[in-house]
């Protein structure tokens, strides 16, 4: 009696729509370049902190700095991808990259939010900044600006991220020689 009640009186259950794939991450900028970092790519956010500089590394290593017990490398977002230093308002944030072997922060011109975008709305084709073009998977249209994504395993897996230190002079031929 009961299974007859509830046939006559029941509400059909609710159809669910499949929801659309979208994809997630934050938008930020390196060099002054607008980029978004997929969801879980970082570690964090963090105010950029004071730097002790280390003698025989490439020119865009700033330096070490005492972060969370430990030493966090420190880049420049700018001397990294543009090769030139940057002059002006003092890059305030880092992004803090965690992989196996790798641990370091990079300068952040700009930090804007946390954005979604449908999957399907990803531009595969669209051209980016030559600078960066190396280390971008696609992107998303916002408005007027094209937002491409940081492809942070191709950033770690760089062969020149991954030696920071100054080749040695192979012209030392005849040093030390009487």
């Amino acid at each position: 009696m009961l299974e007859q009640a509830h046939a006559a009186n029941g509400a059909p259950t609710p159809s669910l729509a499949s929801a659309p794939m979208t994809w997630m991450g934050t938008s930020l900028g390196i060099a002054g370049v607008p980029l978004l970092v997929g969801e879980g790519e970082i570690d964090e956010i963090v105010e950029t902190p004071a730097v002790t500089a280390i003698p025989g590394t490439k020119p865009w290593v700033m330096g070490v700095a005492a972060y969370m017990g430990g030493l966090l490398p420190i880049i420049s977002g700018d001397v990294l991808f543009r090769r030139r230093p940057y002059a002006g308002r003092v890059r305030d944030f880092c992004m803090v990259i965690r992989r196996p072997g790798f641990y370091f922060g990079i300068t952040l011109s700009d930090v804007e939010r946390d954005m979604k975008f449908p999957l399907e709305a990803r531009d595969m084709d669209f051209e980016v900044d030559e600078d960066f073009a190396d280390f971008t998977l696609g992107g998303f249209h916002d408005g007027e600006r094209f937002l491409a994504i940081l492809d942070v395993e191709r950033l770690v897996t760089d062969s020149d991220l991954s030696n920071a230190a100054i080749p040695v002079a192979v012209s030392n031929e005849g040093v030390g020689d009487e």
